[in-house]
């Protein structure tokens, strides 16, 4: 009876010394490629976004580019562009030649385009869950979860690939509660680009006839 207690003892300060040794790997993945990117006065990240709906057979798919200069973000897609200078956001559809234009509040957002590289390394709890090769990259895998108000959350879960070498994100993907999954994957990331001043804001005069929604 001792030595069936002892070897369960054992096992269970062994199951939770790996857990915290995955955790506190995590936590050094992740300040190492928070630091890597905020080195960068800029960035472009050529990606693709795979959205699966809970009853859909396949997932959506659609190519982007982003670009990222301090609080500044632009999103080019092929049905919309998304255009952020810190305080305005304009959302411009391209099928209809609208453009919704709306204060920027970066605090009310949890996974924000302009900090969707570097925001994980804090206000999440990670873990480290393996490794894996992605076209010829070993990448470390790793599970975040917010570490305050999850019930609130609209999603449950992150998932990263980082490639190990370069410390850069290759893949993320958030799981929603309602069931929908978001995965980006990143083909291409180039650093100190550089942009226009007026790269980060959108002229609706550029856009004949184009429908103004002015929601400040």
């Amino acid at each position: 009876m001792l030595k069936r207690l002892f070897t369960c003892t054992f096992l269970l300060i062994t199951v939770t010394s790996f857990g915290q040794d995955n955790v506190r790997k995590a936590a050094k993945i992740l300040n190492q490629v928070s630091r890597s990117y905020k080195s960068a006065k800029s960035l472009k990240a050529v990606f693709e976004l795979q959205i699966s709906e809970p009853n859909a057979k396949k997932p959506s798919i659609e190519n982007g580019v982003l670009y990222v200069k301090g609080n500044s973000f632009k999103i080019e897609m092929s049905t919309v562009t998304i255009i952020c200078d810190g305080k305005t956001q304009w959302y411009y559809m391209k099928d209809v030649n609208e453009v919704q234009i709306t204060n920027y509040d970066a605090n009310a957002q949890d996974i924000s385009p302009n900090t969707i590289f570097t925001m994980y390394d804090k206000g999440f709890k990670s873990i480290w869950v393996g490794e894996n090769n992605i076209k010829g990259q070993i990448v470390d895998l790793l599970e975040l979860v917010p570490k305050e108000n999850q019930e609130r959350k609209e999603y449950t879960k992150v998932k990263l690939a980082i490639d190990r070498k370069a410390k850069e994100i290759v893949e993320s993907e958030i799981l929603f509660r309602s069931g929908r999954k978001m995965k980006y994957i990143v083909s291409q990331q180039i650093r100190n680009i550089n942009l226009a001043a007026n790269f980060f804001s959108f002229d609706p005069k550029s856009k004949p006839g184009i429908q103004v929604v002015d929601l400040r």
